[in-house]
């Protein structure tokens, strides 16, 4: 017999999971050892290639362009905001180790995917700078 656990999730907290899991598959695929440079290549492509990266920044878009009215959403905006640091950096991992496993013909790849990373990047980051004031405040305030 199998127990199934169902949840029903804010949509924003159904985005965090995904940003979680997708933060987790740069994770495993930069410390694999020795590396695999296919699974990562993969991995890195999925993350920064210019078809897939609309969708963290409409993401971005969507859940963080606005400091939420509910006081309840505080946190999951901050979580958020987190979890795509925390994306932007393995992102960056994974490029550093990509440029040290490919061979020279594979040169202008690496170059491409590290375009695509600085795009997502800026276009990210006023998004990821945004903070909820109220979460900022000292008791003494």
């Amino acid at each position: 017999m199998c127990r199934v656990l169902q949840m029903n999730l804010r949509p924003i907290e159904a985005v965090i999971e995904d940003m979680q899991k997708k933060t987790q598959e740069l994770a495993k695929a930069t410390s694999e050892n020795p590396p695999n440079l296919k699974l990562l290549q993969m991995v890195l492509q999925g993350s920064v290639g210019p078809t897939v990266n609309q969708g963290p920044l409409e993401v971005a878009q969507v859940f963080l362009s606005e400091i939420p009215d509910d006081p309840k959403l505080y946190r999951h905006h901050n979580k958020l905001r987190i979890c795509f640091k925390n994306f932007l950096k393995r992102c960056e991992d994974a490029l550093i180790i990509n440029k040290g496993l490919i061979s020279s013909e594979r040169e202008e790849y690496q170059n491409e995917l590290e375009r695509n990373y600085e795009a997502l990047k800026y276009n990210l980051q006023p998004f990821l700078n945004r903070r909820i004031p109220q979460l900022y405040i000292t008791p003494s305030q």
